[in-house]
């Protein structure tokens, strides 16, 4: 890559946690391994500009911000990292924070994802759950949706202009059981309502 294609090359992705049922040792532990990988790629000048952990702030407001509902007044879950147009060039990037590479904290946060995804499986897999838990499940899913069809960029795009052979492609992320009830408004001091008290009021997790 030649460095005028270096300077006009822009990353963007993110990874975010939708938990059901609401685990507050699980977001900690989440939120301070996106932490980790913020600092790695947070330059010595932002941290002395914009304070410690300022990349990681920066993304995680991001990621508030964009996977939330408005028709819900509910963000989609409990948040993690979100950043687009992310610049390779040192120049573009030195008034604001961003990371030291941006291809390399893109292929880092891709990376990471599975290590640190599995302990939260693990430690929770085995859990029983109800008939009245699932179908809770199902119906946090049709926020999923609700999300990609009505606000989700990468989907918008995806559909513009797609041929009808591709339209699965786009759709295949869709979870396969989903369900929608009237008024299905869980009672005062359950589970299944203190889940909705975090996704109305972003969280910070880690200090």
């Amino acid at each position: 890559m030649t460095k005028k294609e270096e300077t006009n090359a822009w990353y963007g992705g993110g990874m975010d946690l939708t938990p059901y049922y609401l685990n507050e040792e699980d977001a900690r532990y989440f939120h301070g391994k996106c932490r980790e990988i913020c600092d790695e790629y947070q330059t010595r000048e932002s941290v002395e500009k914009f304070g410690e952990h300022s990349l990681y702030r920066k993304y995680k407001q991001f990621c508030d911000e964009y996977f939330y509902i408005p028709a819900r007044l509910e963000h989609r879950g409990v948040g993690g990292l979100f950043f687009d147009d992310v610049a390779t060039s040192a120049e573009a990037n030195a008034a604001s924070v961003a990371p030291s590479d941006a291809k390399a904290f893109t292929k880092a946060v891709a990376l990471s994802w599975l290590d640190i995804w599995e302990p939260i499986a693990t430690r929770n897999r085995s859990l029983p759950i109800t008939e009245k838990e699932t179908i809770w499940h199902h119906q946090r899913r049709g926020r999923y949706l609700e999300f990609n069809l009505l606000y989700d960029r990468g989907v918008k795009f995806g559909l513009d202009g797609v041929t009808p052979d591709r339209f699965e492609s786009i759709m295949v992320s869709a979870p396969p059981r989903i369900r929608w009830d009237y008024k299905a408004n869980p009672p005062e001091g359950s589970k299944e309502a203190r889940l909705l008290e975090v996704l109305r009021e972003p969280v910070d997790w880690i200090e």
